[in-house]
């Protein structure tokens, strides 16, 4: 039996607007609390991270992950942005929330691919699927499950 779990993923404005939020109250309390010099090179960084993570969140950066495979034994494969798949391990998941669900893996390359995973990110259908799967594993989901919201499919 062959129990896999496929989603696209879409980008999260919803996640995008909270980065945007986070890293606009930290320019805030730095402009706030430090003197001008120090706010400036904090400023700096706090915008450069504000610019990763956007594009990160919202599929512009080459490492961004756009797609998930999950297989029963634990391995997995990562879609960019571009929709090029690659092989990757499973590092860890969460499901702290309903609304959230985290996933860490490590491509062939050896890089750590990160996906924070807010519901305007799939189907509220694919999105119960991955929670599920994530927390109980390829037991509670259906064999050959696959998610209908691939952006590439029309």
């Amino acid at each position: 039996m062959n129990s896999t779990l496929r989603v696209w993923l879409r980008p999260s404005r919803t996640l995008a607007a909270a980065i945007a939020l986070a890293h606009l109250a930290a320019l805030a309390a730095a402009v706030v609390a430090l003197p001008g010099g120090a706010a400036a090179v904090v400023a700096a960084g706090v915008v450069l991270s504000a610019i990763g993570h956007m594009r990160q969140a919202l599929h512009r950066a080459p490492q961004a992950v756009a797609g998930l495979e999950l297989t029963a034994d634990g391995q997995a494969a990562v879609a960019g942005p571009s929709g090029d798949w690659s092989t990757a391990r499973l590092r860890s998941a969460a499901v702290p929330v309903p609304w959230l669900a985290v996933v860490t893996l490590r491509d062939a390359l050896g890089r750590r691919r990160s996906a924070v995973i807010l519901p305007d990110a799939l189907d509220r259908h694919a999105f119960r699927r991955l929670r599920i799967w994530l927390r109980w594993g390829a037991a509670a989901g259906p064999a050959g499950a696959d998610s209908t919201n691939d952006p590439t499919r029309g």
